[in-house]
């Protein structure tokens, strides 16, 4: 049966100790020092610790002369345990004071390089990451890399603006330089690095108007499938399947011999732009094209269109920009919105359904556009269109 351990007194009265039966304190056995008090009309008994822990009979002393006082006085702590709660609170108060303190002080390019770095490079596609790091490091850190991240204000973004501007930057460019800021704010407030307001919110974007409105004539059109056949087969049946069935590079390149329905002229576009799946139609041309390519492929290839050993296509051929240069079809043209690029031959796509009287709404579904509002930059190719509606009123 275990002994019950032996408490003696103290000169102060209130506090006890008592002796371990091995561990020595210098030369003498460590002391476990209590205090022994009333509270509300019951004795409470609450430890002070070892003596090898730093604990005295004095300063348990003064604790208990403490706590009566503050019964007296009607003020906290009134029990030793209040005490440690009240004392562990405070550490913690400061403790946040201070992390709030370091928080001021760390910079955006520190922000950038421990927390938005590692997840951006994880879960962006490459192109979309280069880009960031490119306005990071060419626009957003000489602006503001080295500001405290949580004193960043619109001022200082508007000097992102400003030089970008001045160094003849498009809008669109712009725009994407301070979503890319917000877009590190919006990480450090969900990692709660940050509590405070978003400043990019406090800037006004640019206006911009940055569509795409050139497309091909007929004649064009011809001119240019004749030299992309005649220097690259397969970047021919790539532009002939954008430009007649209205598909986007990157959802041509990622067409598999799965997708592809010849018996009932469909192709199966897969997790489109805007996160749905849609189908596209082909014309007597293009299914033939594509029949004829399939003969020539190994019959396990899964992409339709890939590149040497069978494997899928990064991007367009470069030979494409330089047929569209040997037809001088860019001669004279400085406004990149009317210049002729690959996505041109799905613009030539939508504007020649609406110059035959296609209706816009079955253009935005062929074209996969999420609104109708995206289709409307071809309603004026339909002005006979239009005017008919009109002359409705006259009958």
């Amino acid at each position: 049966m275990a002994t019950r351990p032996k408490w003696n007194k103290t000169k102060y009265p209130g506090v006890r100790y008592r002796e371990h039966e091995t561990r020595k304190h210098g030369i003498q056995p460590d002391k476990y020092f209590t205090i022994t008090y009333k509270y509300k009309g019951k004795t409470k008994t609450e430890s002070i610790g070892w003596a090898s822990q730093g604990a005295k009979a004095q300063d348990a002393a003064n604790v208990l002369s403490e706590l009566k006082v503050n019964q007296t006085q009607g003020k906290f702590p009134r029990t030793l345990k209040q005490k440690k709660e009240m004392a562990a609170a405070e550490l913690e108060e400061q403790e946040a004071r201070d992390r709030a303190e370091k928080d001021k002080g760390i910079t955006f390019d520190e922000i950038w390089a421990q927390f938005y770095r590692p997840q951006a490079e994880a879960n962006k596609a490459a192109k979309s990451w280069k880009r960031e790091e490119s306005l990071h490091r060419i626009w957003i850190s000489p602006a503001i890399g080295d500001c405290p991240f949580a004193s960043v204000s619109a001022t200082d973004l508007e000097k992102i603006k400003t030089n970008m501007s001045e160094k003849g930057r498009s809008p669109r460019s712009i725009q994407y330089a301070l979503a890319t800021v917000r877009q590190v704010y919006n990480v450090a407030k969900n990692l709660d690095i940050f509590k405070g307001d978003n400043p990019v919110k406090k800037i006004k974007m640019p206006k911009m108007d940055n569509r795409r409105t050139r497309f091909l004539s007929e004649d064009e059109a011809d001119q240019l499938l004749d030299v992309l056949l005649e220097r690259n087969p397969l970047l021919h049946s790539v532009s002939l399947v954008s430009l007649y069935c209205g598909l986007r590079a990157g959802e041509i390149i990622e067409l598999e011999w799965k997708d592809l329905n010849f018996a009932e002229d469909m192709i199966l576009i897969r997790d489109a732009k805007n996160g749905f799946s849609r189908h596209a139609f082909m014309t007597k041309q293009v299914k033939k094209e594509l029949r004829e390519l399939r003969k020539q492929v190994d019959p396990d290839q899964k992409p339709v269109f890939s590149a040497q050993r069978g494997k899928k296509l990064n991007e367009v051929s470069r030979l494409f920009n330089e047929a569209v240069d040997e037809l001088g079809l860019n001669v004279g043209i400085d406004d990149r919105r009317q210049k002729v690029v690959f996505h041109t031959l799905r613009h030539t796509f939508a504007s020649w359904l609406v110059q035959r009287g296609t209706p816009l709404y079955t253009v935005a579904k062929l074209m996969g556009h999420s609104t109708l509002a995206m289709t409307e930059r071809y309603a004026h190719l339909a002005p006979d269109n239009l005017k008919a509606a009109v002359a409705v009123l006259e009958n």
